[in-house]
C-alpha cells in the first residue's frame, strides 16, 4: 500500500513571489526523503495564488518522517509568515496502482 495526498493551498497573489523560494525548498527537501515517491507544489496557471499539492509516500511511516522533517517545519513557518490560507488536503490509501 502507498499513500497519496492531494489538495491545495492559497496565498494572496501579490505574495507569490515571496513564496516561490519556499516552494522550491519544500519540494527539494521532500523529494530527497528516502520513501517519498513523488512530491509537487504547483502554481495553478488560471487561478493566481492557488497552489496544487501532490504527495506520494510508500507508507504511513514515510509520511510521519516527512511531517517531522526540518524542511517541513521551515515550510510551516514560511506559510504562516506569508499568510498561506485555505489549506485543503485529502489522503488516499492505494492498494494497487499502475502506469497507463
Amino acid at each position: 500500500m502507498t499513500l497519496i495526498l492531494a489538495g491545495s493551498i492559497r496565498i494572496a497573489p501579490e505574495r507569490l513571489e515571496d513564496l516561490r523560494p519556499h516552494l522550491a525548498a519544500q519540494v527539494a527537501g521532500s523529494r530527497g526523503e528516502p520513501d517519498c515517491l513523488a512530491y509537487a507544489l504547483t502554481e495553478d496557471p488560471l487561478d493566481p495564488g492557488l497552489i496544487r499539492v501532490f504527495e506520494h509516500f510508500t507508507d504511513e511511516a514515510a509520511l510521519a518522517f516527512h511531517r517531522a522533517s526540518p524542511h517541513m517545519a521551515a515550510w510551516r513557518a514560511a506559510c504562516a509568515e506569508l499568510g498561506v490560507y485555505e489549506r485543503r488536503m485529502s489522503s488516499f490509501d492505494v492498494s494497487a496502482y499502475r502506469e497507463i
